[in-house]
């Protein structure tokens, strides 16, 4: 993400699927990583979450709304981070799946809830977002494989 002094409409829209992703892989991997804790963690705290339809609908509308707000001079739109982010969602799904065969029931009954109970855990995840965008995003990309 970049830094704007103001506001403004001045769209940056990629709706090629798949193009550029393995001439930079680099953003790619950091998309995917992004978002597996949101795959993870959803159905591992929320009953609702038990399916992975339910999970990559989340994945998909939240990763959706940073696409939508990056149309406003913070970055480029891209189809590919869309479906990425989406698989990204999937995979922590998955990871908490293979889990869930080995953690005890009553341990994993203990952690989840009926619903969302507060905003909290949304506005966590999304602090968490910001902060690995800002600073691990571009410190991986430059100072580790001397990139840009």
């Amino acid at each position: 993400i970049g830094y704007t002094s103001t506001i403004s409409f001045r769209p940056k829209i990629s709706i090629i699927p798949f193009c550029g992703m393995i001439s930079g892989p680099i953003d790619t991997i950091l998309n995917l990583v992004l978002f597996v804790p949101l795959g993870f963690f959803l159905p591992l705290l929320y009953k609702k979450y038990q399916h992975i339809k339910n999970v990559t609908l989340t994945g998909f509308l939240f990763s959706l709304s940073i696409e939508i707000v990056q149309m406003f001079g913070w970055g480029a739109t891209d189809i590919n981070d869309l479906i990425i982010n989406t698989v990204g969602a999937c995979l922590g799904y998955l990871i908490y799946y293979l889990l869930s065969k080995i953690l005890p029931i009553n341990f994993r009954k203990r952690l989840q809830s009926e619903n969302v109970n507060d905003m909290v855990e949304i506005m966590l995840y999304t602090i968490y977002i910001f902060i690995v965008m800002i600073t691990a995003q571009p410190w991986v990309i430059h100072s580790l494989l001397n990139i840009g």
